[in-house]
């Protein structure tokens, strides 16, 4: 009883914050719910785009006017459209997947590396999606189906480990036990070639008397 009091509090406590921060936004804040595509980083730790400045100027304009966090993010994005994205309102953790979830978990289709390391603008491209997916609530799992139903599962890092697809992980270690049985073989034969064959039995002399009265006979005749 005492926890589900306690509980009741914090979420009283909880919804006043979420809405003062929809209606009074800060400058910072928006930065940080805006995902610069050109840095593959929020707005708030981009500095390498000539557009930063500006973008943030307009952000503490439409502060000052009275606009939402919503609408400020909105406008943004429709402002620098293909430049920035907005992003979920502080996902809870375990709630909301966030890009850096998925990054090192989807490849890249054109230079065979996860999407974390690579710049490609094929990985830029399914990055965005990830964003727009989250930003519309999707799960994990969901944004992954997705990517899978457009690229097909080499989509995914690692394939899954059931059905037919669990041959992607057991082959490759099949293969190597195979290739290093072959070769043990090979070096067992190779090696078995190579040794010095017993020495042929002597003739027993009564036998090689024999041998050399009929050689003398063959040369007389």
């Amino acid at each position: 009883m005492r926890l589900t009091v306690v509980v009741v509090l914090l979420a009283l406590v909880a919804v006043p914050s979420a809405v003062a921060s929809e209606e009074q936004p800060g400058s910072l804040e928006v930065q940080q719910e805006l995902y610069c595509t050109d840095c593959d980083t929020t707005l708030a730790e981009a500095t390498a785009v000539s557009y930063t400045p500006e973008a943030i100027s307009f952000i503490e304009d439409r502060i000052a006017a009275g606009d939402k966090k919503s609408e400020i993010k909105a406008k943004v994005a429709e402002r620098y459209l293909g430049h920035l994205i907005a992003m979920p309102a502080k996902p809870e953790p375990g709630d909301r997947p966030t890009l850096a979830d998925l990054e090192g978990e989807v490849m890249c289709p054109v230079c065979d590396t996860t999407l974390d390391q690579s710049s490609s603008p094929a990985a830029r491209q399914i990055k965005n999606f990830i964003v727009q997916r989250i930003e519309a609530g999707d799960s994990k799992d969901e944004i992954k189906d997705r990517l899978v139903a457009v690229y097909g599962k080499q989509i995914l890092a690692a394939p899954p480990k059931e059905g037919f697809d669990l041959l992607a992980w057991i082959l490759p270690f099949v293969g190597l036990v195979g290739g290093a049985l072959a070769l043990g073989f090979l070096a067992w034969r190779w090696s078995r070639g190579r040794e010095p064959r017993p020495p042929a039995p002597a003739l027993s002399p009564a036998l090689e008397r024999r041998v050399d009265e009929e050689l003398a006979r063959y040369d007389e005749g």
